[in-house]
């Protein structure tokens, strides 16, 4: 709070007040009362005298004949203060300061989804167990759909004793059941992944069937991780179809590591709508017997749908000004216009902007106040976006802003020096008062004149 005194040389100096709690500020008359440093309990500081005695944000104790002026600083927004602050107790208050961000968010519906060990889902969920129990058939854990390495829906026949075994797996891709999660469990156990081994299976598949009726895209991501980078199967071929007999190849993912990591493959459209859809993968490259890969949270998404939210947050109080007109002007303010604590001078102009005012911002650029420099563009953010003229021209504002190109076609209207597209009054009367001048010269000879003033008068009214 930069409120100026005259210090001890006779120069200016600031008060430089600075609080983290909602701050009141009084001008009265008559005071009797004794030191007011007063926090709100249960930080209350020492030797105060406390004003609102039971905190309900009227004062209760008033040593003084009358209030004469009055200013709040609020840190908290809304209509009360949060634990441990203040109260505020002026009419006129300033802040907090309100800024927007925009969250984007992807998302997609959970088609079907394996973590091999969640069995409490409305599926029935298989959960994986060690050699030689593997099972061969794994209804989802999440979602609806099927994982076959039994040799049917164009499944590989695996042997149960030697090519299937189950190990620990990992949270990755794994957001929980709860609401808001994709289905699948972080926790990990001993054998809470499945592992696929040998060499003796090279070239064999497993295949997820599962329904894309009424769903469009689809995407596959998957945990997986290698018993040996050169040992295990270095290649995993995807391939999709409609009917678990014709089969059409798409991604191809290697090599892979020791430690589980996240692959995804590209957005598919091809089976869209099919009541029965499959996706198959080949597993090929292992050399030795014993190696093997882990697949782990095995996820089907419909195609993710980015959607933004716009988040408000608050901070601090913008600016507070006493006018020389005797009102408080609340907000962004402009740079001085007379020497800091200068008696009878107007210290601070108090900005009044509107759409088209020259000095109020480029629109394709954020700025402090509301409005922008270009009143058709102005107008048309302002139609979408009400904050934008308002409170401040933010981010949010100027990407609005890169649709005034197309929507701002309306024609030339020099006669309107105001911006407001209709020629009238407000406009004659900067014309009159550039008389002789050069700024609203509208026939380009350089003086505005009489020549100027029938231009004007023959363009009065809506522009075009």
């Amino acid at each position: 709070l930069p409120w100026g005194y005259q210090t001890a040389t006779g120069s200016a100096g600031d008060t430089q007040l600075e609080s983290p709690d909602n701050m009141t500020f009084l001008l009265v008359s008559d005071y009797t009362g004794t030191d007011t440093f007063q926090t709100r309990a249960p930080n209350s500081g020492a030797g105060g005298q406390d004003l609102d005695t039971n905190d309900d944000g009227v004062l209760d104790i008033t040593p003084w004949s009358a209030i004469l002026d009055s200013v709040a600083f609020k840190e908290t927004n809304g209509s009360t203060p949060t634990a441990g602050q203040d109260w505020w107790y002026s009419p006129n208050t300033c802040g907090p300061y309100i800024s927007r961000t925009v969250v984007t968010a992807t998302s997609g519906t959970v088609i079907a989804g394996w973590d091999y060990q969640t069995t409490t889902n409305t599926n029935g969920g298989t959960a994986a167990a060690a050699a030689p129990n593997t099972p061969k058939l794994y209804k989802s854990n999440a979602g609806v759909g099927t994982m076959y390495l039994d040799g049917t829906n164009g499944s590989s026949d695996w042997a149960q004793a030697t090519q299937l075994n189950a190990f620990t797996g990992t949270g990755l891709n794994a957001t929980g059941t709860a609401a808001g999660g994709n289905g699948l469990d972080p926790a990990t156990s001993a054998t809470s992944s499945i592992a696929l081994v040998g060499s003796a299976a090279n070239g064999q598949s497993v295949t997820f069937k599962f329904s894309m009726a009424a769903v469009q895209g689809v995407t596959l991501s998957y945990a997986t991780r290698t018993s040996g980078t050169t040992t295990g199967f270095t290649t995993h071929q995807w391939a999709y179809s409609i009917n678990g007999v014709d089969w059409t190849d798409i991604d191809v993912f290697t090599p892979f590591t020791s430690s589980f990591a996240l692959k995804t493959l590209a957005p598919l459209t091809a089976i869209d709508g099919a009541a029965d859809a499959y996706l198959k993968c080949t597993f090929s490259l292992a050399t030795t017997t014993t190696s093997n890969n882990r697949l782990d949270n095995v996820l089907l998404l419909s195609n993710p749908v980015n959607s933004d939210t716009i988040v408000t947050s608050y901070a601090g109080p913008t600016m507070g000004i006493k006018q020389a007109d005797g009102t408080w002007f609340i907000g962004v303010g402009s740079a001085t216009v007379g020497f800091q604590d200068t008696p009878g001078s107007l210290n601070y102009a108090a900005p009044t902007y509107t759409c088209g005012d020259p000095v109020a911002g480029d629109c394709a650029v954020e700025h402090g106040n509301a409005f922008c420099a270009d009143a058709c563009c102005c107008a048309y953010v302002g139609g979408l976006d009400p904050y934008c003229v308002t409170v401040r021209w933010d981010a949010i504002c100027v990407e609005a802003a890169a649709g005034c190109a197309a929507n701002c076609t309306a024609l030339p209207c020099p006669a309107d020096f105001t911006g407001d597209r209709v020629v009238g009054g407000a406009d004659l009367g900067l014309l009159l008062g550039d008389w002789g001048g050069s700024e609203r010269d509208l026939n380009g000879d350089g003086i505005t004149n009489g020549a100027d003033l029938g231009s004007l008068l023959g363009a009065w009214g809506n522009c075009p």
